[in-house]
């Protein structure tokens, strides 16, 4: 009981191996770096890549009722791995956004989103009551689909030409999950 008493005052979100943080001020930094690196930003829309930090703020922001935005941290070493968390809340409709960036190569083998995913659907359904997560991924990151689908969301449809990409257009997959369906 106190554990889950301290965690819900500082809104930590405790996993196996991994919690989640209310992202902080000094996550910007991490944050712009990982947006400039080719690798992490491959199949992100060009507009959220190479950005200030000035911008990437008003794309990420930490104080506002619409986003509830953390730091992935790594429990044994305490290392920062990642962001993800919940946007465009709309409160009145009960539904949100669900981001997720791994900036830590050596994460991204799957566990770590999804154990970061799972977290956050929880906080989404259990706490915040919401009653439906989406996601848009770009069409050609398989395994985030893949990632999102063993999750149980299902796959709504496809956003044709949703992500602009090295000047390209790049079709996105839009998933969803209801409160119903999750399974923790």
């Amino acid at each position: 009981n106190i554990l889950f008493y301290f965690n819900m005052v500082f809104d930590i979100l405790m996993g196996n191996k991994l919690y989640l943080d209310p992202m902080k001020d000094q996550t910007y930094t991490l944050l712009a770096n990982w947006l400039s690196d080719s690798n992490i930003i491959k199949f992100l829309d060009s507009s959220e890549c190479c950005l200030p930090i000035e911008k990437i703020k008003k794309l990420y922001p930490i104080d506002d009722k619409k986003n509830k935005l953390f730091t992935i941290i790594e429990k044994n070493h305490d290392q920062s791995v990642g962001i993800c968390g919940l946007q465009k809340i709309d409160w009145t409709k009960k539904n949100a956004f669900l981001r997720i960036i791994i900036g830590d190569p050596n994460f991204w083998d799957g566990k770590t989103a999804l154990e970061s995913e799972k977290l956050l659907l929880n906080f989404a359904f259990k706490d915040l009551k919401l009653n439906k997560i989406y996601s848009i991924i770009n069409i050609k990151n398989i395994g985030q689909s893949m990632l999102v689908e063993r999750l149980g969301m299902q796959k709504d449809g496809i956003l044709r030409n949703h992500f602009i990409q090295n000047g390209e257009y790049v079709d996105a997959n839009l998933y969803s999950i209801l409160s119903n369906e999750f399974k923790d």
